[in-house]
Order: structure tokens, then C-alpha cells, then sequence
């Protein structure tokens, strides 16, 4: 079973390298035994990369096993053959070790002053990843598109990995999910879907993998808190973390059932920390964490989970959108690391 997790960006600009923080993690995570560290993407936010790729290069850089990758990139809002070039230069700085996680997204703000449109997003999405696989696998060959065109030509650097990156594809409608399946080479579910929709989510996926023919593939995203005491996590962390991305999930909800959640909220009935995390989250000791990924295991068949520690929250005035400081974060990667990847891997 694999494991991966976002790799949180603590900046400290007075620093010499701002950044120290945030590489010393992804090197415990390599050295606890995760497989890939992730980051995510967004312009004109506080508190997010606005161009991950450059910071996961430099991670890249700095570690030798570590797998590393975006999650996810906003694909449909740049020109994908510039991404294209970006992440075969990483796949040689990496030898060979970057996934390229992508979605649409939800601000239009982002699309307008790249010059993409929101409206077209997914037909813009289906068309970028064409053209990725059409970069990294040809050589001298033109491409026709609706919204590229170009005459023939090579992209170089070629990336190491056969035969290209990993495309990792996010979404949750039915749109996006048959999309990972049709053009992607794994499908990212995830994190703030119940258990219960990332079923229906996961049907869909194997139904269309199975009428195309592919190989199913997929990760499950869940935001996250480990701790070695139950009832301080409980009583003191989940309250402030659930409530802090009950923010960011009003920004971005576009599932039936996480609006019927806020509307139970909205109308005044008390909903719990405890009630909203138990399906949602990956909350608790070690042996808490062990046995909600037992469940997601028997009940979906998941081989691969994502741990956002302490992600997902909005971004404090020192433009960090995560809860949990550096020494926070060493340790929670350091519990999982040490207790819950080994239990899996016996």
C-alpha cells in the first residue's frame, strides 16, 4: 500500500532559504517511507503556491527517493506545452520522480486573467491532457486542436519516465471522473467528499475503466490530524480544524451532499466536529488513523492514500494555510511514518 501527503509551504522570508522548513519535511517524509509529497495550486491566495512547479523542482533538488507532484495543477489555465517542458525538466532534475496532478479548479478569476475561460474548462482540460501525452511521447509531429495548434516540433527535454509522467486527474461530477478515466493514468478522489460519494464516485470510474479497457487506478485524498493523545485531538484540534475548512469547503462545495450538509448547518442544526470528520477526515491516535484506513480499504478497494496533515485551512496574515507549525507537522509525519505505514506494509 502506498502513502503520500501535501507537503505544507512554511515560509520564513527573513530566512536565507525561506523555504528550510518546508524541504527538512519532505526529507522526513522520504525517510519515514512515503511515496510521494504533493503541493497545490492556486493564484492571487495567501497561503498557496502559485507556481508549484518551480517549488517542486526545488524539492526534487533536495531529496533522492521522494516522489514529488502537484495536487493539484491548475491544468486548462496555462498553456499545456509549457507545462509540458516544465515537468520533463523536473523528470531529469528527479530522475524520473514527478506525478503531475491536475484539475479545473473553481475561481474564475484565474482562467480570465491567464486568458482561459472558466465556461470551457473541462473541454479546455480533456485538450491539455492530449497535448501532454502528444509532447512527451512524439517527436516532430504538428497538433490541431480547438484551443492549440502548433506545426511540428519536439519537446525537449524528454522526460526519464516511460512512457511520461504520471497524470493523476481530480474531480468528483461524473465529467471529471470519467475524464481521469478516459485520459488519465489515475484518478484523484478527494479530500473533502464523504465516504459515501466517493463510492458513487469510484462506480463511475470503474465503470468507465472497464468499458474503455483500462487498468483502474486511484487515490484517495483525506485532510488530517495524527496525534499521540486521542482526547486532546478530539477535544481540543478537531473542532478548530473542521471548523477552519467548513471555510474553504464553502468556497469550493459543489457536491449534493456536502451542500445538504451546510444547509443543516445554515438552518441551525449542531452538527459535530466528530459527525463531519467521521467520513471525511483522518483524525486521532495511530490506532484511530490505522483503523479509518482499514475501513476505506474494505469498503473501496484503495490502495493509495493521500494525508493532507493540518491542510485545507485559510491562510493566517503570515500567508500559511495550514494548521500545524513545522515542529507540528515533523511530528505527525514522524507518528504516520513510524506507526500507521509500517501496519500496512507487514
Amino acid at each position: 500500500m502506498k502513502f503520500s501527503l501535501s507537503l505544507p509551504t512554511i515560509r520564513h522570508p527573513e530566512r536565507r532559504d525561506p523555504f528550510e522548513e518546508t524541504y527538512a519535511l519532505a526529507r522526513i517524509a522520504e525517510d519515514e517511507g512515503f511515496d510521494t509529497a504533493t503541493i497545490g495550486h492556486h493564484h492571487f491566495m495567501p497561503g498557496n503556491q502559485s507556481d508549484p512547479l518551480t517549488f517542486m523542482a526545488t524539492v526534487a533538488a533536495r531529496t533522492s527517493t521522494l516522489r514529488v507532484g502537484t495536487g493539484i495543477f491548475l491544468l486548462p489555465v496555462h498553456n499545456p506545452v509549457r507545462v509540458a517542458e516544465q515537468v520533463a525538466t523536473i523528470d531529469q532534475i528527479s530522475g524520473g520522480r514527478i506525478s503531475l496532478g491536475v484539475g479545473t479548479g473553481w475561481w474564475p478569476l484565474e482562467y480570465e486573467v491567464h486568458g482561459s475561460d472558466y465556461q470551457e474548462r473541462g473541454a479546455r482540460m480533456d485538450e491539455a491532457l492530449r497535448i501532454l501525452r502528444h509532447a512527451w511521447t512524439k517527436t516532430d509531429e504538428p497538433f490541431e486542436g480547438r484551443f492549440w495548434r502548433f506545426p511540428a516540433l519536439t519537446v525537449h527535454p524528454r522526460p526519464v519516465q516511460d512512457p511520461h509522467p504520471p497524470l493523476w486527474v481530480a474531480g468528483v461530477v461524473d465529467a471529471a471522473v470519467e475524464r481521469a478515466a478516459r485520459l488519465g493514468d489515475a484518478w484523484l478522489c478527494g479530500p473533502v467528499q464523504s465516504l459515501a460519494r466517493a463510492k458513487r464516485c469510484l462506480e463511475t470510474y470503474h465503470a468507465t475503466c472497464s468499458r474503455l479497457g483500462r487498468k483502474p487506478d486511484w487515490i484517495l485524498r483525506r485532510y488530517a490530524w495524527i496525534g499521540t493523545d486521542r482526547k486532546k485531538v478530539n477535544e481540543e484540534v478537531l473542532p478548530r480544524y473542521v471548523d477552519g475548512l467548513m471555510v474553504h469547503w464553502r468556497e469550493s462545495v459543489e457536491d449534493e451532499v456536502e451542500k445538504a450538509l451546510f444547509a443543516r448547518i445554515d438552518a441551525g442544526e449542531k452538527v459535530t466536529p466528530q459527525e463531519i470528520a467521521a467520513d471525511r477526515l483522518l483524525w486521532g491516535d495511530p490506532d484511530d488513523v490505522i483503523g479509518q484506513i482499514e475501513r476505506y480499504r474494505r469498503e473501496t478497494g484503495c490502495e493509495h492514500v493521500h494525508a493532507a496533515f493540518g491542510a485545507g485551512m485559510p491562510a493566517h496574515e503570515d500567508e500559511y494555510s495550514t494548521l500545524g507549525d513545522f515542529a507540528a507537522q515533523s511530528e505527525m509525519i514522524r507518528l504516520f511514518g513510524r506507526h500507521v505505514i509500517p501496519h500496512f506494509r507487514r
